[in-house]
C-alpha cells in the first residue's frame, strides 16, 4: 500500500490553521490551502477532548487508511488537514469514509465529479 505525504512540522500546521479555507461535516473539519509542490500533503490532528491515547491513535490510524485510498482521486498541490471531532471516535469506518469522501468533494479536492470515490479493483 502506498504511504501518504504527511505534514510533521509545527509551521506547516500553524500555516495551514492561519491561511486556509474549510470545509465542516459532524464528524471532522477540513482545512485545505495550496502549497508549492506537485504532491498534496496531509495532516490529522486529534485534541484531548476525542478521548485518551489509544482512542485519539486508533482514529488516526483510520482517517490514514482513508486518506490512502482516496489520495490517488485527490488533487495535487494541497495541503490538507482532517481535524477530528469528539463522535469521530465512535463513528462506524463507512461513516468516516463518507465524511472524508464528502468534505474533499466539497472542497473540490477530487479528480472525478463524483461524490463517491471509486472503489480499488481487486
Amino acid at each position: 500500500m502506498a504511504s501518504l505525504d504527511m505534514l510533521r512540522s509545527a509551521a506547516d500546521f500553524q500555516a495551514l490553521q492561519a491561511d486556509s479555507r474549510s470545509r465542516a461535516h459532524p464528524l471532522l473539519l477540513l482545512r485545505y490551502r495550496r502549497n508549492e509542490l506537485e504532491r498534496t500533503r496531509y495532516g490529522i490532528s486529534t485534541g484531548r477532548r476525542i478521548g485518551t491515547a489509544v482512542v485519539r491513535n486508533t482514529v488516526r490510524r483510520r482517517l490514514r487508511s482513508v486518506l490512502r485510498r482516496v489520495d490517488p482521486h485527490v488533487e495535487r498541490g494541497w495541503d490538507v488537514l482532517l481535524i477530528t471531532r469528539p463522535l469521530a471516535a465512535h463513528a462506524a469506518q463507512s461513516d468516516l469514509d463518507a465524511a472524508v469522501e464528502r468534505l474533499l468533494h466539497a472542497a473540490r479536492l477530487t479528480r472525478s465529479a463524483d461524490t463517491k470515490v471509486a472503489e480499488p479493483a481487486g
